[in-house]
């Protein structure tokens, strides 16, 4: 951002937030967590609607638990399972008043765990799973799942911009931008958030929008959770259609130049078209598929369009035309696994060339050969997702071609798998990643790009304790 733009903006997104900064200021805590007596706890058990699960209840390990069992060691003071928005201030001001950093809970897939942060007050909000719709808008709360608010709307022939996986959080992944099969044609999550009820760090709520804390509603579209609680989201339909459900397998030896036609056929295709590609090792070396989603009937065509564009002819096509719902579930797929461990990371790439494709797919040739297992999926940047200035949100990645997300499910030996991310990370150069994707201590301009100063101000307003800790240091 120019300096043209960046100070009005700066002024601008800082406007009606002043209060925020004074009661923070005012509100300074006046213990510490090994100061709290049993009363403190009791009383702030008798305000809440909810419960409190202290260490040494029986519930505490299972309370505690994310998505990823590798994080069942942390040592959280205590889970406040919010029965509501207001056992969410009741929290907060308990953590305020007793100095306690807070870590938010929802779909606990955070990849570093940030919902189960040791040393912090945990708060939970699977209860708030609510979804009403009025008109072309619904609202959800914080603690709603993707599957929820799909087999919620199923019935009205609605649905949302959402990512795939059924148990991820809606909160969470619009707080963080919102990739999904729908971002080529409706943009991301976050581009389809009208407003949100938030508690900030001194307890203080607020219904944020474009019209009302306009910064605060700016770094709600794609920062994560970095500056607030989020208890409820209102955001915009859209159409819940069937849709040409297409699997695409290549030859792994052809994952080059499959992957190089599909970054030319990509941008060019129609809006209502979405593929990714996923190379994966294999025990002959790779493995290379391709998924589309598009309308009914046009399956066929676009992976006629995508092999032409790379010029290799598939070893098998698996397509089928679904009802949303049906669709919704395929898409899902093996994502409902209770738990399981990742390394995981990301990059985002500014445009993939056939030197970057090549790149990519040697590096998983190189996990291969030393016969670990891993994969890389390369989604789409492009469509509506450019329709929105870089500055315009907090999410900045409005003018790239793809991101790539490698993954090594449930590693036999982590700490290669994280070296062999790193060394993705250097081999592609990328221009930074994904902050639905955090990796463990991370610097954050990787994930906010020209956009941390603007946030980094936003936060010292709100939470110049630094009270929140949503596993990235801004």
């Amino acid at each position: 951002m120019g300096h043209d733009r960046t100070e009005p903006s700066r002024r601008l997104l800082l406007a009606g937030i002043g209060w925020a900064a004074a009661a923070g200021v005012l509100s300074r805590g006046v213990a510490r967590a090994d100061a709290i007596d049993d009363r403190a706890w009791d009383d702030l058990r008798r305000r809440l609607r909810g419960t409190v699960v202290s260490p040494g209840d029986s519930e505490f390990d299972s309370a505690k638990a994310v998505f990823e069992p590798r994080f069942d060691e942390s040592a959280p003071l205590g889970v406040v399972r919010a029965a509501d928005a207001a056992d969410v201030r009741s929290a907060v001001v308990f953590a305020r008043d007793h100095e306690l950093p807070v870590a938010v809970r929802a779909g606990g897939h955070s990849y570093v765990g940030a919902s189960a942060t040791s040393g912090a007050l945990v708060i939970d909000l699977r209860a708030l799973s609510t979804v009403a719709r009025h008109g072309d808008l619904v609202t959800v709360g914080a603690g709603t799942t993707i599957t929820a608010v799909q087999q919620a709307l199923a019935p009205s022939g609605v649905t949302l911009a959402l990512g795939t996986c059924p148990t991820v959080g809606v909160a969470g992944l619009t707080l963080g931008g919102g990739l999904g099969v729908e971002s080529r044609r409706y943009g991301l999550s976050c581009d389809r958030l009208v407003s949100a009820d938030l508690v900030l760090p001194n307890g203080s709520a607020a219904t944020v929008s474009q019209d009302r804390f306009p910064g605060l509603f700016w770094a709600l579209r794609g920062a994560g959770g970095v500056i607030g609680i989020v208890t409820s989201l209102t955001l915009r339909t859209i159409p819940a259609v069937a849709k040409d459900i297409v699997r695409v397998r290549f030859p792994g030896a052809a994952a080059t130049q499959v992957l190089t036609g599909w970054a030319r056929w990509m941008p060019a295709a129609d809006r209502t078209v979405w593929a990714n590609i996923q190379i994966s090792t294999a025990t002959d070396g790779l493995d290379c598929a391709a998924l589309i989603v598009c309308p009914p009937g046009r399956g066929e065509a676009a992976t006629a369009e995508l092999s032409t564009a790379a010029t290799v002819a598939p070893l098998s096509v698996d397509r089928r035309t679904l009802a949303p719902s049906a669709a919704a579930a395929d898409l899902g797929g093996g994502a409902r696994t209770p738990r399981s461990n990742k390394a995981a990371g990301s990059d985002v790439l500014t445009e993939l060339s056939p030197a970057a494709a090549q790149t990519i797919t040697d590096l998983v040739a190189a996990r291969s050969r030393s016969g670990a297992t891993g994969y890389v999926l390369i989604d789409p940047l492009d469509g509506a997702i450019h329709d929105t200035p870089p500055d315009a949100t907090a999410f900045p990645w409005r003018t790239h071609a793809a991101t790539l997300q490698w993954l090594a499910d449930n590693p036999a030996d982590p700490r290669a798998a994280r070296a062999w991310i790193a060394d993705a990370h250097r081999a592609v150069a990328s221009t930074g990643g994904y902050v639905n994707y955090l990796e463990p201590d991370d610097d954050p301009r990787r994930y906010y790009g020209p956009n941390l100063n603007l946030l980094r101000t936003l936060r010292a307003t709100v939470d110049p304790g630094r009270r929140l800790r949503p596993g990235l240091a801004v």
